[in-house]
Protein backbone atom coordinates (compact mmCIF):
# COMPACT_ATOMS: atom_id res chain seq x y z
CA UNK A 1 0.00 0.00 0.00
CA UNK A 2 1.30 3.43 -0.95
CA UNK A 3 2.15 5.64 2.05
CA UNK A 4 2.50 9.40 1.62
CA UNK A 5 3.90 11.77 4.23
CA UNK A 6 3.37 15.53 4.38
CA UNK A 7 4.22 18.30 6.82
CA UNK A 8 3.49 22.01 7.12
CA UNK A 9 0.37 24.16 7.13
CA UNK A 10 -2.94 22.57 6.12
CA UNK A 11 -2.80 24.38 2.78
CA UNK A 12 0.79 23.22 2.16
CA UNK A 13 -0.14 19.63 3.03
CA UNK A 14 -3.10 19.76 0.66
CA UNK A 15 -1.06 21.31 -2.13
CA UNK A 16 1.68 18.65 -1.85
CA UNK A 17 -0.93 15.88 -1.68
CA UNK A 18 -2.70 17.22 -4.77
CA UNK A 19 0.53 17.57 -6.73
CA UNK A 20 1.56 14.00 -5.91
CA UNK A 21 -1.81 12.51 -6.96
CA UNK A 22 -3.00 14.88 -9.69
CA UNK A 23 -3.77 12.30 -12.39
CA UNK A 24 -5.30 9.79 -9.99
CA UNK A 25 -7.52 12.44 -8.40
CA UNK A 26 -8.95 13.30 -11.82
CA UNK A 27 -9.53 9.61 -12.55
CA UNK A 28 -11.23 8.92 -9.21
CA UNK A 29 -13.39 12.02 -9.51
CA UNK A 30 -14.59 10.88 -12.95
CA UNK A 31 -15.44 7.41 -11.60
CA UNK A 32 -17.32 8.79 -8.60
CA UNK A 33 -19.22 11.34 -10.66
CA UNK A 34 -20.29 8.62 -13.10
CA UNK A 35 -21.45 6.37 -10.25
CA UNK A 36 -23.52 9.22 -8.77
CA UNK A 37 -25.22 9.92 -12.11
CA UNK A 38 -25.92 6.22 -12.66
CA UNK A 39 -27.25 5.83 -9.09
CA UNK A 40 -29.71 8.67 -9.68
CA UNK A 41 -30.83 7.23 -13.00
CA UNK A 42 -31.27 3.69 -11.72
CA UNK A 43 -32.77 4.27 -8.29
CA UNK A 44 -34.38 7.72 -8.35
CA UNK A 45 -35.30 7.84 -12.06
CA UNK A 46 -33.64 11.22 -12.17
CA UNK A 47 -31.30 12.46 -14.86
CA UNK A 48 -28.36 14.34 -13.38
CA UNK A 49 -25.36 16.03 -14.89
CA UNK A 50 -22.12 17.24 -13.36
CA UNK A 51 -23.52 20.71 -12.77
CA UNK A 52 -26.28 19.38 -10.51
CA UNK A 53 -23.74 17.49 -8.39
CA UNK A 54 -21.40 20.48 -8.20
CA UNK A 55 -24.26 22.78 -7.20
CA UNK A 56 -24.65 20.67 -4.04
CA UNK A 57 -20.88 20.62 -3.52
CA UNK A 58 -20.81 24.43 -3.70
CA UNK A 59 -23.59 24.61 -1.12
CA UNK A 60 -21.42 22.50 1.21
CA UNK A 61 -18.38 24.80 1.00
CA UNK A 62 -19.40 27.47 3.49
CA UNK A 63 -20.65 25.01 6.17
CA UNK A 64 -17.34 23.14 5.77
CA UNK A 65 -15.23 26.29 6.10
CA UNK A 66 -17.12 27.43 9.20
CA UNK A 67 -16.99 23.98 10.81
CA UNK A 68 -13.26 23.27 10.35
CA UNK A 69 -11.17 26.06 8.82
CA UNK A 70 -7.98 23.97 8.83
CA UNK A 71 -9.65 21.12 6.95
CA UNK A 72 -11.11 23.61 4.48
CA UNK A 73 -7.63 25.03 3.88
CA UNK A 74 -6.35 21.54 3.11
CA UNK A 75 -9.15 21.12 0.55
CA UNK A 76 -8.10 24.45 -0.99
CA UNK A 77 -4.53 23.19 -1.16
CA UNK A 78 -5.71 19.97 -2.81
CA UNK A 79 -7.50 22.04 -5.45
CA UNK A 80 -4.37 24.12 -6.09
CA UNK A 81 -2.06 21.12 -6.24
CA UNK A 82 -4.29 19.03 -8.49
CA UNK A 83 -5.57 21.79 -10.75
CA UNK A 84 -9.15 20.77 -9.93
CA UNK A 85 -11.80 23.25 -8.83
CA UNK A 86 -12.63 23.35 -5.12
CA UNK A 87 -16.21 22.06 -5.66
CA UNK A 88 -14.82 19.07 -7.59
CA UNK A 89 -12.38 18.31 -4.77
CA UNK A 90 -15.19 18.47 -2.23
CA UNK A 91 -17.36 16.21 -4.41
CA UNK A 92 -14.47 13.75 -4.68
CA UNK A 93 -14.28 13.65 -0.88
CA UNK A 94 -18.03 13.54 -0.23
CA UNK A 95 -19.34 10.93 -2.66
CA UNK A 96 -21.87 9.21 -0.43
CA UNK A 97 -23.24 12.37 1.17
CA UNK A 98 -23.66 14.27 -2.08
CA UNK A 99 -25.22 11.28 -3.80
CA UNK A 100 -27.89 11.02 -1.11
CA UNK A 101 -28.62 14.74 -1.24
CA UNK A 102 -28.96 14.94 -5.03
CA UNK A 103 -31.07 11.80 -5.46
CA UNK A 104 -33.12 11.50 -2.27
CA UNK A 105 -33.07 7.85 -3.28
CA UNK A 106 -34.66 5.08 -1.25
CA UNK A 107 -32.31 2.56 -2.79
CA UNK A 108 -29.79 1.00 -0.38
CA UNK A 109 -26.07 1.39 -0.74
CA UNK A 110 -24.52 -1.78 -2.07
CA UNK A 111 -21.27 -0.35 -0.86
CA UNK A 112 -20.78 -0.52 2.84
CA UNK A 113 -18.42 -1.37 5.66
CA UNK A 114 -18.37 -3.67 8.68
CA UNK A 115 -16.93 -2.22 11.88
CA UNK A 116 -16.56 -3.33 15.46
CA UNK A 117 -15.22 -2.16 18.80
CA UNK A 118 -14.13 -4.69 21.44
CA UNK A 119 -13.35 -3.55 24.98
CA UNK A 120 -12.49 -5.13 28.31
CA UNK A 121 -12.44 -8.84 29.06
CA UNK A 122 -13.34 -9.85 25.49
CA UNK A 123 -9.83 -8.88 24.30
CA UNK A 124 -6.74 -10.90 25.11
CA UNK A 125 -4.93 -8.16 27.02
CA UNK A 126 -7.82 -5.85 27.94
CA UNK A 127 -6.87 -3.28 25.31
CA UNK A 128 -9.67 -1.78 23.22
CA UNK A 129 -9.62 -2.87 19.59
CA UNK A 130 -11.25 -0.99 16.71
CA UNK A 131 -11.57 -2.68 13.34
CA UNK A 132 -13.37 -2.19 10.07
CA UNK A 133 -13.46 -3.00 6.40
CA UNK A 134 -13.80 -0.30 3.75
CA UNK A 135 -16.15 -1.52 1.03
CA UNK A 136 -16.99 0.56 -1.99
CA UNK A 137 -17.11 0.28 -5.75
CA UNK A 138 -14.57 -2.23 -7.06
CA UNK A 139 -12.98 0.34 -9.37
CA UNK A 140 -12.05 2.51 -6.36
CA UNK A 141 -9.49 -0.08 -5.22
CA UNK A 142 -6.42 1.28 -7.05
CA UNK A 143 -6.88 4.67 -5.38
CA UNK A 144 -6.52 3.49 -1.77
CA UNK A 145 -3.50 4.75 0.16
CA UNK A 146 -2.29 5.83 3.60
CA UNK A 147 -1.36 9.37 4.58
CA UNK A 148 0.89 10.55 7.42
CA UNK A 149 0.22 14.23 8.18
CA UNK A 150 2.48 16.33 10.42
CA UNK A 151 0.74 19.71 10.64
CA UNK A 152 2.44 22.81 12.04
CA UNK A 153 -0.37 23.27 14.54
CA UNK A 154 -1.98 20.02 15.70
CA UNK A 155 -1.20 16.38 16.35
CA UNK A 156 0.42 14.14 13.77
CA UNK A 157 -2.07 11.75 12.18
CA UNK A 158 -2.03 8.48 10.28
CA UNK A 159 -5.02 7.68 8.11
CA UNK A 160 -6.31 5.16 5.60
CA UNK A 161 -8.04 7.01 2.77
CA UNK A 162 -8.08 7.53 -1.00
CA UNK A 163 -6.16 9.85 -3.31
CA UNK A 164 -6.91 13.52 -2.76
CA UNK A 165 -9.11 12.89 0.27
CA UNK A 166 -9.15 13.89 3.92
CA UNK A 167 -8.96 11.35 6.73
CA UNK A 168 -11.25 8.32 6.49
CA UNK A 169 -10.10 5.91 9.21
CA UNK A 170 -7.24 6.99 11.42
CA UNK A 171 -5.23 7.49 14.58
CA UNK A 172 -3.35 10.51 15.89
CA UNK A 173 -0.32 10.88 18.14
CA UNK A 174 -2.56 11.68 21.13
CA UNK A 175 -4.23 8.27 20.77
CA UNK A 176 -7.50 9.51 19.24
CA UNK A 177 -8.94 6.91 16.83
CA UNK A 178 -11.82 7.40 14.39
CA UNK A 179 -13.69 5.37 11.81
CA UNK A 180 -17.05 5.21 10.04
CA UNK A 181 -19.63 3.16 8.22
CA UNK A 182 -22.21 4.56 5.83
CA UNK A 183 -25.90 4.86 6.68
CA UNK A 184 -28.77 6.23 4.62
CA UNK A 185 -31.56 8.41 5.99
CA UNK A 186 -33.95 10.76 4.27
CA UNK A 187 -32.82 14.00 5.92
CA UNK A 188 -29.74 14.60 3.76
CA UNK A 189 -28.96 18.25 3.08
CA UNK A 190 -26.08 20.50 2.01
CA UNK A 191 -23.71 20.54 4.96
CA UNK A 192 -20.43 19.13 6.22
CA UNK A 193 -19.35 15.95 4.43
CA UNK A 194 -18.35 12.97 6.53
CA UNK A 195 -14.63 13.10 5.71
CA UNK A 196 -14.50 16.65 7.06
CA UNK A 197 -16.12 15.39 10.27
CA UNK A 198 -13.55 12.61 10.61
CA UNK A 199 -10.68 14.95 9.73
CA UNK A 200 -11.65 17.43 12.45
CA UNK A 201 -12.17 14.68 15.03
CA UNK A 202 -8.72 13.28 14.23
CA UNK A 203 -7.21 16.75 14.73
CA UNK A 204 -8.45 16.82 18.34
CA UNK A 205 -6.25 16.20 21.36
CA UNK A 206 -8.95 14.88 23.70
CA UNK A 207 -11.60 12.18 23.53
CA UNK A 208 -14.44 14.52 24.45
CA UNK A 209 -13.44 17.10 21.85
CA UNK A 210 -13.29 14.39 19.18
CA UNK A 211 -16.74 13.07 20.09
CA UNK A 212 -18.18 16.60 20.06
CA UNK A 213 -16.65 17.17 16.63
CA UNK A 214 -19.02 14.44 15.43
CA UNK A 215 -22.15 15.24 17.43
CA UNK A 216 -22.06 19.00 16.86
CA UNK A 217 -21.29 18.94 13.13
CA UNK A 218 -23.95 20.24 10.73
CA UNK A 219 -23.63 17.01 8.77
CA UNK A 220 -24.71 16.60 5.15
CA UNK A 221 -25.69 12.95 5.49
CA UNK A 222 -26.09 9.94 7.75
CA UNK A 223 -23.12 7.95 9.05
CA UNK A 224 -22.03 5.89 12.01
CA UNK A 225 -18.78 7.09 13.61
CA UNK A 226 -16.66 5.51 16.28
CA UNK A 227 -14.26 7.45 18.50
CA UNK A 228 -11.62 5.99 20.80
CA UNK A 229 -8.64 7.15 22.81
CA UNK A 230 -5.45 6.05 24.54
CA UNK A 231 -7.09 5.45 27.94
CA UNK A 232 -9.45 2.87 26.34
CA UNK A 233 -12.66 4.91 26.40
CA UNK A 234 -14.80 4.18 23.37
CA UNK A 235 -18.09 5.30 21.85
CA UNK A 236 -20.19 4.72 18.78
CA UNK A 237 -22.15 7.68 17.41
CA UNK A 238 -25.02 6.87 15.06
CA UNK A 239 -25.98 9.93 13.06
CA UNK A 240 -28.60 11.00 10.62
CA UNK A 241 -27.90 14.36 9.01
CA UNK A 242 -29.79 16.14 11.78
CA UNK A 243 -29.54 13.90 14.86
CA UNK A 244 -26.69 12.14 16.68
CA UNK A 245 -26.94 9.42 19.33
CA UNK A 246 -23.75 8.68 21.27
CA UNK A 247 -23.41 5.29 22.98
CA UNK A 248 -20.46 4.69 25.34
CA UNK A 249 -19.01 1.19 25.29
CA UNK A 250 -17.74 0.21 28.74
CA UNK A 251 -17.42 -3.54 28.20
CA UNK A 252 -18.00 -6.09 25.46
CA UNK A 253 -18.43 -5.42 21.75
CA UNK A 254 -20.33 -3.14 19.39
CA UNK A 255 -20.78 -4.00 15.73
CA UNK A 256 -22.13 -1.62 13.09
CA UNK A 257 -22.72 -2.22 9.42
CA UNK A 258 -24.96 -0.09 7.18
CA UNK A 259 -28.37 0.16 8.77
CA UNK A 260 -29.53 2.15 11.77
CA UNK A 261 -29.55 0.41 15.16
CA UNK A 262 -30.72 3.37 17.26
CA UNK A 263 -34.55 3.39 17.40
CA UNK A 264 -34.72 7.17 17.08
CA UNK A 265 -33.13 6.94 13.64
CA UNK A 266 -35.43 4.26 12.23
CA UNK A 267 -38.06 6.75 11.10
CA UNK A 268 -35.43 8.67 9.13
CA UNK A 269 -33.94 5.57 7.53
CA UNK A 270 -34.75 5.06 3.89
CA UNK A 271 -37.18 2.23 3.17
CA UNK A 272 -35.14 -0.73 1.95
CA UNK A 273 -36.40 -3.89 0.33
CA UNK A 274 -35.59 -7.09 2.28
CA UNK A 275 -33.34 -8.48 -0.44
CA UNK A 276 -31.41 -5.26 -0.87
CA UNK A 277 -30.65 -4.86 2.84
CA UNK A 278 -29.65 -8.49 3.41
CA UNK A 279 -25.92 -7.75 3.23
CA UNK A 280 -25.93 -5.25 6.09
CA UNK A 281 -28.00 -7.51 8.36
CA UNK A 282 -26.00 -10.63 7.45
CA UNK A 283 -22.66 -8.93 8.07
CA UNK A 284 -23.86 -7.61 11.43
CA UNK A 285 -24.96 -11.08 12.55
CA UNK A 286 -21.80 -12.78 11.28
CA UNK A 287 -19.45 -10.29 12.96
CA UNK A 288 -21.33 -10.67 16.25
CA UNK A 289 -21.07 -14.45 15.94
CA UNK A 290 -17.32 -14.37 15.27
CA UNK A 291 -16.67 -11.92 18.09
CA UNK A 292 -18.65 -14.07 20.54
CA UNK A 293 -16.63 -17.13 19.58
CA UNK A 294 -13.37 -15.22 20.13
CA UNK A 295 -14.35 -13.68 23.48
CA UNK A 296 -11.44 -13.49 25.88
CA UNK A 297 -8.78 -14.05 23.23
CA UNK A 298 -9.44 -11.32 20.69
CA UNK A 299 -6.22 -9.73 19.42
CA UNK A 300 -4.92 -8.08 16.25
CA UNK A 301 -4.55 -11.38 14.40
CA UNK A 302 -8.09 -12.46 15.30
CA UNK A 303 -9.50 -9.08 14.28
CA UNK A 304 -7.80 -9.41 10.89
CA UNK A 305 -9.34 -12.87 10.44
CA UNK A 306 -12.82 -11.53 11.24
CA UNK A 307 -12.41 -8.79 8.63
CA UNK A 308 -11.29 -11.50 6.17
CA UNK A 309 -14.33 -13.73 6.66
CA UNK A 310 -15.92 -14.89 3.39
CA UNK A 311 -18.86 -16.86 4.81
CA UNK A 312 -22.24 -16.07 3.22
CA UNK A 313 -20.92 -15.24 -0.25
CA UNK A 314 -22.42 -12.00 -1.51
CA UNK A 315 -23.40 -11.10 2.06
CA UNK A 316 -19.93 -11.82 3.50
CA UNK A 317 -17.88 -9.43 5.61
CA UNK A 318 -15.19 -9.64 2.93
CA UNK A 319 -16.66 -9.06 -0.51
CA UNK A 320 -14.84 -9.50 -3.78
CA UNK A 321 -16.58 -7.79 -6.69
CA UNK A 322 -20.15 -8.67 -5.73
CA UNK A 323 -22.51 -6.29 -7.56
CA UNK A 324 -19.50 -4.07 -8.35
CA UNK A 325 -18.63 -3.87 -4.64
CA UNK A 326 -15.32 -4.95 -3.13
CA UNK A 327 -13.61 -4.76 0.24
CA UNK A 328 -10.93 -2.34 -0.91
CA UNK A 329 -9.07 -2.33 2.39
CA UNK A 330 -9.31 -2.80 6.13
CA UNK A 331 -7.95 -1.35 9.37
CA UNK A 332 -7.30 -2.59 12.92
CA UNK A 333 -6.38 -0.03 15.60
CA UNK A 334 -5.28 -0.20 19.23
CA UNK A 335 -5.05 3.41 20.47
CA UNK A 336 -3.79 2.26 23.88
CA UNK A 337 -0.67 0.96 22.17
CA UNK A 338 -0.72 3.57 19.36
CA UNK A 339 -0.99 0.88 16.69
CA UNK A 340 -2.75 1.17 13.35
CA UNK A 341 -2.64 -1.83 11.03
CA UNK A 342 -3.99 -1.31 7.50
CA UNK A 343 -4.11 -3.09 4.18
CA UNK A 344 -4.97 -1.81 0.75
CA UNK A 345 -6.88 -4.57 -1.02
CA UNK A 346 -8.57 -7.77 0.10
CA UNK A 347 -7.66 -8.27 3.77
CA UNK A 348 -7.10 -12.03 3.41
CA UNK A 349 -4.53 -11.47 0.62
CA UNK A 350 -3.08 -7.99 0.87
CA UNK A 351 -0.07 -7.12 2.99
CA UNK A 352 -0.94 -5.58 6.34
CA UNK A 353 1.25 -2.60 7.30
CA UNK A 354 1.72 -1.06 10.75
CA UNK A 355 1.43 2.56 9.66
CA UNK A 356 2.90 4.34 12.67
CA UNK A 357 6.15 2.41 12.28
CA UNK A 358 6.16 2.31 8.50
CA UNK A 359 5.45 5.99 7.83
CA UNK A 360 8.46 8.04 6.67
Amino acid sequence: MRILSFRGSPRAIGRAFGESCRAQMLELYALRLASTIEHARRHARRELDERAVLDVARACLEPTRAYHPAGYEELEGLAEGSGMSLPRVLALNGLTDLRDVVTWSRAPDREGCTSFIARGDVTRDGRTIYAQTWDLLTDNGPYVLAVHRRPDDGPATWSFTTVGCLSLIGLNEEGIAVGTTNLKTLDGRPGVIYLSVLHRALACRSYEDAARAVTEAPRAGAHYFFVGCRDERACGIECSATEATRVELREGTRVQTNHCLVPANHAKQAALSPNSSSSSHARLARARELLASAAGRLDVATAKRILSDRANGEDAILREDYNDTTTNGAVVMLPGRRELWACGGLPDRAEWVELVRASP
